[in-house]
């Protein structure tokens, strides 16, 4: 069969570049080295030759690899006028505007054509996503499977997203480095990441910039009504400067605490001027050897390498090997054309200078659209990256980065929510646990599993079904404290974040403690080593409504019905094959209703019980989910 391509209806070489890139896209797909669980792909690899778009040939390649492009449904093979009325109904194209007909064959219409094009563009960026969650970031098939699925449903809610957004004003200028050491900088909002870089990668920074070497750009924001610009990109540059010349706020901090205890022995100005001399002071007035270690604990000042393949070699360089930033403020050095002092470069207003990217007045809805855009272009931060920039200043936000264990190092109870968790009971064990299952460091992936208990618990959809992971914790976290927030809202409230996350370090540490409740299929397939984040997930939402409903005889109720818990995680709850987001709720939902049911609660009265103490409950919403046996879903 002939397609007769030169009559769909747009511009000539706009036209073939769409399709060029879709047949790019749909061979890039099939060179996968891994593939999602679930997922079902060609075996073998196709080349761009294989898809041709002058027959029907290229519905076979996408049909090869369509499971990438994460439709509800496989496109049927046996007709190619179903094949295309199929795909243009995935592609979410009113039936009016689908097709085109020509010479009595049904083909794609440019609106079609344009949306597979997206698609395909879009299931290459989550693939490429995937292969290095799996290769480079170290996670397992299921874990880099589910971070995929989520990555697709917040795509889908993107695209049905239809209200408009106020420009954002931002502006792009060159900064001297003396604007950003003298700037107010928050370089710990909730959604950065830790210090990741080594000793290694800060010398090597500072020895760019001492060579002359432009660095990228710096990316700030300024929230409406702040004076503070917090660090959205290059907060590990930005680190090393700051440490490099002495004027990390953690470190000045430290000296100040010491210099009130040691007066009259001027360590502030050892420290600023003459560090060495600063780090033999310390030694006798601390009783405390400052070591690397203990350097990078304190944020205090690096010297630089003292090796020539360290980068500093050659005229004007070579002597400031080994040095402190103190030891050679006064070197010349030639940066930029210019023969200048180093502390003219680090305090002054050279010609070398670092591109600043500054986002100004941004709401929190433009805030998340720009991470979102970053995300897409390289930044590569995730969704709890971006749901802890956009709503961190929504007090259960913090609470929950701080309850999982991951706020930044050096956060205390009493700086979170007025100090409202101090003294809640278990909560320093919680994010532990959590690291136990499984969950490590990497990139708030405790504090997702964490908000998504939290927001199945808490959010009432009142009727509509639940959307993506992402997007219904974004919701709950918006109705507390977003632009439509309600101000009365209990989780306002500091005494209802102190219950809650007593309630919920309470059960987690319930679960682990009855380890003997899951078989290991369950947990994570015949090995039982870790926790997958569904069955977790399912698992706590069901213990944690029982507790809320009967907290005084649980573990009565466990013991008693151990047994069948142990044999419906055996059988009954078995891990399932489809990674859509409909088959995601329908497995918690199923996991968690049945969990209350074993331990012999009422729903109504667990649901009941959680609205009681938070003015809301999620349990009918999560009920809603479940998928009815014989349907097609």
């Amino acid at each position: 069969m002939n397609l007769d391509i030169e009559d769909l209806d747009f511009e000539e070489d706009t036209r073939s570049q769409m399709w060029e890139s879709i047949g790019d896209g749909l061979m890039t797909l099939s060179e996968s080295p891994h593939v999602p669980e679930g997922v079902s792909v060609t075996a073998s690899m196709f080349s761009r030759d294989d898809v041709d778009f002058t027959t029907d040939g290229w519905t076979h390649r996408l049909s090869d690899v369509q499971g990438w492009l994460a439709f509800d449904g496989d496109l049927p093979s046996e007709s190619y006028g179903d094949f295309i009325e199929a795909l243009a109904d995935e592609l979410g194209v009113e039936t009016a505007d689908a097709f085109e007909v020509g010479s009595g064959t049904k083909q794609l219409s440019p609106r079609s054509v344009e949306k597979l094009h997206h698609r395909v563009e879009t299931a290459v960026r989550l693939q490429q996503k995937f292969v290095e969650d799996i290769d480079t970031t170290g996670l397992s098939r299921a874990d880099a499977t589910n971070s995929w699925s989520e990555a697709w449903a917040e795509e889908e809610d993107a695209v049905a997203e239809t209200d408009s957004l106020k420009p954002v004003s931002a502006k792009a200028a060159v900064w001297y480095i003396l604007q950003l050491t003298k700037k107010k900088l928050n370089l710990t909002p909730s959604y950065q990441r830790g210090d990741v870089w080594r000793t290694g990668d800060r010398q090597a920074l500072i020895e760019s910039i001492l060579r002359g070497i432009p660095l990228p750009s710096l990316i700030l924001l300024r929230t409406e009504g702040a004076t503070t610009h917090e660090v959205v990109d290059g907060k590990q540059r930005l680190t090393a400067i700051l440490r490099f010349v002495g004027m990390h706020p953690r470190a000045l901090e430290k000296v100040k605490e010491a210099d009130n205890r040691h007066k009259d022995k001027h360590l502030s100005t050892l420290f600023t001027r003459d560090y060495p001399a600063f780090k033999r002071a310390w030694k006798v007035l601390e009783k405390e050897t400052l070591t690397t270690k203990l350097e990078d604990e304190y944020y205090f000042p690096f010297k630089l390498r003292n090796n020539a393949e360290g980068g500093l070699a050659g005229e004007y360089l070579e002597s400031l090997q080994g040095k402190y930033y103190t030891q050679i403020r006064d070197k010349r050095i030639r940066v930029s054309g210019q023969v200048i002092d180093v502390e003219e470069l680090f305090e002054g207003a050279p010609d070398y200078q670092i591109p600043v990217i500054e986002y100004l007045e941004a709401t929190q809805r433009q805030i998340h659209e720009v991470f979102k855009l970053y995300n897409k272009q390289g930044v590569h931060l995730n969704a709890e990256e971006i749901r802890n920039a956009v709503y961190h200043e929504v007090t259960l936000m913090p609470a929950t980065l701080f309850a999982a264990g991951d706020a930044a190092p050096g956060t205390r109870a009493d700086q979170i929510a007025n100090g409202a968790l101090v003294g809640v009971a278990g909560l320093e064990k919680l994010g532990k646990t959590l690291k136990d299952y499984g969950f490590g460091d990497l990139r708030y992936k405790r504090t997702k599993v964490l908000s998504w208990i939290l927001a199945v618990l808490l959010r009432d959809t009142k009727g509509k079904p639940l959307t993506s992971t992402a997007k219904h914790i974004d919701q709950l976290l918006e109705e507390v404290g977003g632009a439509d927030k309600d101000p009365n809202h209990p989780l306002r409230h500091n005494s209802t974040l102190a219950t809650l996350f007593k309630w919920i370090s309470d059960v987690v540490e319930m679960h682990m403690r009855h380890d003997e409740l899951w078989a290991p299929a369950f947990k994570d397939g015949d090995r039982g080593v870790k926790w997958q984040e569904l069955q977790l997930v399912g698992s706590l939402v069901g213990l944690s409504f029982a507790m809320a409903a009967s907290p005084a005889d649980i573990e009565d109720r466990i013991e008693a019905n151990a047994d069948a818990i142990f044999n419906a995680s055996k059988t009954q709850w078995k891990r399932i094959a489809k990674t859509q987001t409909k088959t995601q709720w329908d497995y918690i939902a199923r996991i968690a209703t049945e969990l209350v049911g074993f331990l012999g609660i009422d729903p109504a009265v667990a649901s009941a019980a959680v609205r009681s103490q938070f003015g809301s409950s999620g349990f009918e919403s999560l009920r809603s989910m479940i998928i009815p046996p014989g349907s097609n879903d």
